[in-house]
Parts: structure tokens; C-alpha cells; sequence
């Protein structure tokens, strides 16, 4: 079964988490590891007590084959947002977790089912969004974030977090939207993702891992991107205009070079 996790220690993760557990029926079980278990016929829910960006340890003291985070975005800007998006660092830095240049395994599949499933119970004007690959922690066991965001007011309000609770029970019932398409990668655009979006709920496409334009240096990675899915990935979609045509001729090589085709957006 899919595991929910939160953590007591981020107002907005711990929000959810209650806010899941008070919508459906769960039992207490023992604790994992020190986490807090709680299980009924469809859902686990773990609640940790230390930062979920650090939790590699999930790997190991759990056995599933998907990890929902709930959690709450940071913005400097205090962009209000409900966002999804997995797990990696495309850099030489790993400041929130994780490894440098190691990406976790993605669920593209499930990803856009998030992000269909808060759209249909979004109440608010936030956009749903998908954001680029980004922070810890890594993991094999296949995994992403969905996540509030804006300024302080939004992270700490019980309506947000009834809101993702409903829409993560949504998804892992069955009750998320439409049907999913075919599992993409994603080169190209900003840390919000704002157009491949849109082309996931104008043509299906599960974006897996997105590797924003600013890190496209990092062009060698897109193989272990590729790999790193619990789908199979088969093309890449890449946001044309962002990227310079020097670097898009190198992406275009790397692509044919791993077996990849690719569509511009």
C-alpha cells in the first residue's frame, strides 16, 4: 500500500497528516523506527519527527512501491501555489537533503494524478502546479512531494491542508481524474513549471523528473534521469524557446545518444 508521510516538525506537513487521519478511519500500530504508523484498508501514514528532506532512511525501514510527501513549499516571494513535484539534485550542491547530481526514483504516473486530483478540489485561486526536480530526500522506493505554498498565513491554514488530505485520499482511492498518458521527461523553463502544466492536462503527458533551463549544464544527467522512473520513459519534452539553440543541439545529441525522442513545447 502507499505510505503518506509527514513530519511533526513542519506545521504545514503535520497539518495534512492530522487532516488525513481525521478524514478516514485509521488504527494506531506499533511505531516504526520511533515514526508513528497508522494504517487502514488502503493507506499507511508515518509521521516522522525530524526533517522529511533528510529522510533517506525510508528506504529501509519501510516496504512499499510509493511514497506520497506532504509538506510545505518555501517561496521567497510567498507565491501561493499547490505544487507536486519529485525528488533529486541536479547540482554539485545537496543544501535540502539528498546527494549531489543523484536524482530519486520518480512516479510520474501518480504525479500527475496529484495534480489532477487538486485541481478537481481546488477551492482556492492557487495555480496547481508542477515544480522542477528538486532537494532530498533520495530514494529508490519510488516518490514525490505535494506540497502548499505562499506567505505564513497560507502555510498554517487548516483549509489548505483539508485540501491536499482530501485530494492525496482522492488519489490513492482511485478518484483522482482522467486516466494518465504517457510517462515524459521534462528539459527546459523555470523551477515552476508552469508550461509543462499545461501540457500535461492539455495532452496526458506524466512528467517524470524536470530538469529546469539553469541546470541544462548538467546535460549528462538525463540518462539517470530516464532511468529513474517508476514508468518508463521513452521522450522527452523540452521547453523550446527557454533554452539557447547552442544548448539545444547538445540536449538533442544526449537525447539520440540514450534512446530518447523528444517533442517541443
Amino acid at each position: 500500500m502507499p505510505f503518506v508521510v509527514y513530519s511533526d516538525i513542519n506545521v504545514t506537513s503535520k497539518n495534512i497528516g492530522d487532516a488525513i487521519l481525521s478524514l478516514k478511519d485509521f488504527e494506531e500500530l506499533e511505531r516504526i523506527h520511533g515514526s508513528k504508523h497508522f494504517r487502514n484498508d488502503k493507506i499507511d501514514v508515518l509521521g516522522i519527527s525530524t526533517n522529511i528532506l533528510n529522510s533517506d532512511f525510508l528506504d529501509h525501514i519501510i516496504k512499499t512501491d510509493l511514497i506520497i510527501f506532504v509538506c510545505s513549499h518555501t517561496s521567497s516571494k510567498g507565491i501561493a501555489s499547490l505544487t507536486a513535484h519529485p525528488e533529486g539534485n541536479w547540482s554539485s550542491e545537496a543544501k535540502l537533503g539528498g546527494k549531489p547530481r543523484e536524482l530519486s526514483f520518480a512516479a510520474p504516473e501518480h504525479m500527475f494524478g496529484m495534480l489532477q486530483s487538486l485541481k478537481r478540489n481546488n477551492s482556492t485561486k492557487f495555480p496547481v502546479i508542477y515544480e522542477a526536480t528538486h532537494h532530498g530526500p533520495l530514494l529508490k522506493t519510488p516518490s514525490f512531494f505535494v506540497e502548499v505554498g505562499g506567505n505564513k498565513e497560507a502555510l498554517e491554514s487548516a483549509e489548505y491542508a483539508n485540501l491536499v488530505a482530501r485530494s492525496v485520499i482522492d488519489l490513492i482511492e482511485g478518484n483522482a481524474g482522467d486516466s494518465v498518458g504517457e510517462p515524459v521527461l521534462g528539459i527546459g523553463g523555470m523551477h515552476y513549471a508552469e508550461k509543462f502544466t499545461r501540457t500535461a492536462f492539455e495532452k496526458g503527458y506524466a512528467f517524470s523528473h524536470i530538469m529546469p533551463k539553469y541546470y541544462v549544464n548538467e546535460i549528462n544527467m538525463l540518462e539517470q534521469a530516464a532511468e529513474r522512473s517508476a514508468s518508463a520513459i521513452e521522450k522527452a519534452v523540452i521547453e523550446w524557446k527557454s533554452i539557447k539553440a547552442d544548448d539545444r543541439k547538445i540536449i538533442i545529441r544526449e537525447l539520440e545518444k540514450i534512446g530518447l525522442d523528444y517533442e517541443r513545447v
